[in-house]
This record gives structure tokens, C-alpha cells and sequence, in this order.
């Protein structure tokens, strides 16, 4: 399997997230004409990579579940916002909306609520310590 740039230890959003950062990376290389099915399918995939997260953490039984999808509701707001702009951009705009504004966006997702979430899979909290977490 291979890792993103910020791996968690979790399969399902590990392997997600790497595909996404495949994606993001191929906008340079997308045709012009080519960059709004580009988006589209990274918006399809943030979706669908959604859905397989929550489940599994819904199969887990992680206890911040509603919380995390709160999070995920909102970045998908903010990408349909940058999706509703992207027509009106030029090219190299549009490659800088998926590039750096989406892909930020994931990044910051995954460094935070994700990173947060990762926890609970592989049970490294600990509520008794004073860091609460586990050495």
C-alpha cells in the first residue's frame, strides 16, 4: 500500500487520502479542457471517500463520529463553493483551485478532524493520562 503524505495508520483513510493526493498532483498535467471533469471526479471521490470513512468509524464505534461528519459537511460546502467559482476562472486558476485551495482543504481535514478520528481505530487514547495518550 503506498502512503500519503500524512499516513494514520487507518486503511481506509490512508488509501483514500493518497488517491486524492493523486489527483490533486494530476491537475497540472490535465488539459485545459479536461480540468472540470478533473474536479468533478475529485468531488466524487471526497464524497465517496466520506461515505467509506464514516462507515467505518460507524463500524468502529468511534465516539466523535457526529462530530466528524459535521466536519466533513462543511469542507464539502467549501468545495461546492469553489466548484461554483471554477467556471469563471482561467485555466491556470482552475488549476490552482484544485491544486492548492481543494487540496488544502483535505490536507487541513485530514491533519486535524482525521488525525483526531485515527486515534479511536488503533486505540491510543488513554482519558486517564494527563496528555491522554498512551506512550
Amino acid at each position: 500500500m503506498k502512503l500519503p503524505q500524512l499516513p494514520l495508520g487507518v486503511r481506509v483513510m490512508d488509501e483514500d487520502h493518497y488517491v486524492l493526493e493523486q489527483m490533486f498532483a494530476q491537475a497540472a498535467r490535465i488539459a485545459d479542457s479536461g480540468l472540470a471533469a478533473h474536479l468533478d471526479a475529485i468531488l466524487a471521490e471526497i464524497a465517496a471517500h466520506f461515505a467509506r470513512e464514516e462507515a467505518e468509524m460507524e463500524r468502529v464505534g468511534v465516539p466523535i463520529l457526529a462530530c466528524h461528519r459535521v466536519q466533513h459537511a462543511a469542507l464539502l460546502d467549501e468545495a461546492k463553493k469553489i466548484a461554483a467559482f471554477f467556471p469563471s476562472a482561467e485555466p491556470q486558476g482552475q488549476r490552482g483551485l484544485i491544486a492548492f485551495n481543494l487540496a488544502q482543504l483535505v490536507a487541513d481535514h485530514v491533519a486535524g478532524p482525521d488525525r483526531a478520528s485515527s486515534d479511536f481505530f488503533v486505540e491510543r487514547v488513554d482519558y486517564s493520562a494527563p496528555d491522554r495518550r498512551r506512550a
